[in-house]
């Protein structure tokens, strides 16, 4: 008999944390379509536009380019190889 008891003292203890979560999402909420996030220090991060994934997406893909060349001169090219052990040492 004391299991229903400590179940509805449960329920009300979890009805009480997701109407304080409710409050603090309506809270930080924004009308603004683009806010992704809204954080309590007045800071949104906004949807990125066209120019800056492009930018970002131009910048990873350049790194990834570098990344294979430079492991395929690695173990294609003994001068190469020995430079990179060289600046390791130094």
């Amino acid at each position: 008999m004391g299991t229903k008891a400590s179940n509805s003292n449960k329920t009300k203890e979890n009805s009480k944390k997701t109407e304080k979560n409710q409050e603090k999402q309506r809270k930080f909420s924004s009308n603004d379509p683009d806010v992704v996030l809204n954080l309590p220090a007045g800071l949104k991060y906004k949807i990125p536009d066209k120019r800056q994934r492009v930018l970002v997406g131009s910048i990873v893909i350049g790194l990834n380019v570098l990344l294979v060349v430079s492991v395929i001169l690695y173990f294609y090219s003994p001068a190469f190889q020995d430079f990179v052990y060289n600046v390791g040492r130094g």
